[in-house]
């Protein structure tokens, strides 16, 4: 078990450093109907040229007279083509993951065949950030 986190760390840390001042990278968003995932940044599908891509995460809450609540979590992307997925979460754990998400970031996320999320996986890093040329 050691072994395989310190090999994750390792890959993260060996990747990250790419990340150089002022880089900006774009991740257009793609869709796989057969694989049921998706993935994008929202930087490159908000500034894209069409009027199709999109790839975000959202929740919702709903506060009942009685005291309780109910929370749902959603992810949904579309891309160029016209293609869209959106997938749904009551699980506490992708809800927090969405919650996660912040302006600008990379979102990867994956659903069933019943169109309940399975995985919601986001990163948060300058080069998702426009940069001065994307202004």
């Amino acid at each position: 078990m050691y072994i395989k986190k310190a090999l994750i760390s390792a890959a993260i840390a060996l990747t990250s450093s790419f990340a150089l001042a002022g880089q900006s990278n774009d991740v257009p968003v793609e869709i796989d109907l057969e694989g049921f995932s998706a993935l994008g940044n929202m930087k490159t599908a908000r500034f894209s040229d069409n009027d199709n891509e999109f790839i975000g995460c959202g929740t919702r809450t709903f506060a009942f007279g009685d005291g309780t609540s109910f929370n749902f979590g959603f992810c949904q992307a579309g891309i160029e083509e016209g293609a869209s997925i959106n997938c749904g979460t009551e699980d506490l754990s992708l809800i927090s993951q969405i919650n996660a998400i912040s302006d600008y970031s990379f979102i990867t996320f994956r659903w069933d065949d019943l169109g309940n999320c399975t995985y919601v996986g986001s990163s948060t890093q300058s080069f998702y950030i426009p940069g001065k040329k994307d202004k």
